[in-house]
């Protein structure tokens, strides 16, 4: 085992959680995991902070820092702790820990209650914000125009002195690369959508209705549960797949000519990424991190826009893009960035030990 040690505690296992594991692991580094699922039920849910609790004392006395993906629950015992045993905790936003929407009844600032008392708490308490878009931290003016999205850790805690970084998720263009040849008026969007709200905070709506506008394009959505009630009107022409591997997700980015991201909320988007770094023409929403992704490599669209300037882009021939969108995230969302983020990171943290 490695003689250099870090904490990682997290309420899901997302792909950038694994990617940051496997990342300290290639730097060197044992990672002690925390997995803490949320849970509604008061048996699990206390069961989770006791295990916070004891694993927290076993392995920090061991540990240069601690990181903790999201801020919530699973955040408050590690980091008091950390605190205690003179170690530098981090807390990496990706999203919701940074929101508030009432529409889509989503984000942590959304209820003045006990759990938004312990977010802002743990804030105050770390030693340091890691962010995935700066927007996390000081807001979305267009998402609040289009959508009444309230945003920014720093809109919400005015008067915090917790220093907040812009530290993205990170992209291995090697495995990321598209093999295959693309089909033409073909349209892919990714997303891990379990119920109604995942669904609308998506922009899927958009996307089945772009499908029913243009018959002679093909569609594509994946990673979406079969069993939703949002099936009653699916065009023939939209293809939907259950939760694909990497390797399937990256043949059918591979195989598609463009891709969708009509979030309403998004942090810093993933499956955006991965489908640009194999050729994807991007087209997205003008929310948070899309539009610094996308750049001039694809399309924007705003709400009142929308499906108008979507289907006169696909109309065109935009052949160039998909090469521009690979080498966009080559050059903004390299791995290197982030490790040497960590890398600084831990510079800082020992002055803590």
């Amino acid at each position: 085992m490695s003689s250099k040690k870090v904490i990682l505690v997290c309420n899901q296992k997302n792909t950038f959680v694994i990617k940051d594991i496997s990342l300290l692991e290639q730097m060197g580094y044992h990672v002690f995991l925390i997995y803490s699922p949320a849970y509604r039920d008061p048996f699990r849910f206390l069961w989770n902070r006791l295990r916070e609790l004891i694993l927290g004392i076993y392995y920090l006395p061991q540990s240069e820092a601690i990181f903790t993906w999201f801020n919530d629950y699973h955040s408050l015992i590690p980091i008091r702790l950390a605190g205690l045993f003179g170690k530098s905790s981090t807390i990496i936003v990706g999203g919701y820990d940074a929101i508030a929407n009432k529409s889509l009844d989503y984000g942590i600032f959304l209820r003045n209650n006990f759990r938004q008392s312990i977010a802002k708490t743990n804030y105050i308490k770390a030693n340091s914000i890691w962010v995935v878009h700066k927007s996390l931290s000081e807001g979305c003016p267009n998402s609040k125009q289009e959508y009444q999205t309230q945003s920014g850790i720093k809109n919400f805690i005015p008067k915090l002195k917790t220093p907040i970084l812009e530290v993205p998720t990170a992209y291995n263009s090697n495995f990321w690369k598209s093999n295959n040849v693309k089909s033409k008026k073909t349209v892919i969007t990714v997303a891990n959508i379990n119920d109604k709200r995942t669904f609308d905070r998506k922009g899927i709506s958009m996307f089945i209705e772009l499908a029913k506008l243009l018959p002679d394009f093909k569609f594509t959505l994946a990673g979406i549960k079969k069993n939703l009630s949002v099936y009653d009107s699916i065009p023939k022409n939209l293809t939907i797949l259950s939760k694909q591997t990497r390797d399937q997700l990256k043949d059918l980015y591979g195989s598609h000519s463009y891709y969708f991201q009509g979030s309403k909320i998004e942090g810093l988007p993933n499956v955006l990424c991965e489908a640009m770094l194999c050729k994807c023409i991007p087209i997205g929403s003008k929310v948070f991190g899309i539009p610094d992704v996308i750049g001039r490599t694809g399309l924007l669209f705003d709400s009142k826009e929308g499906l108008e300037k979507i289907t006169a882009f696909l109309k065109k021939e935009n052949k160039k893009l998909g090469q521009m969108a690979r080498e966009r995230i080559i050059e903004n969302y390299p791995i290197k960035k982030r490790k040497n983020a960590f890398e600084n990171g831990f510079i800082k943290n020992r002055t803590y030990v």
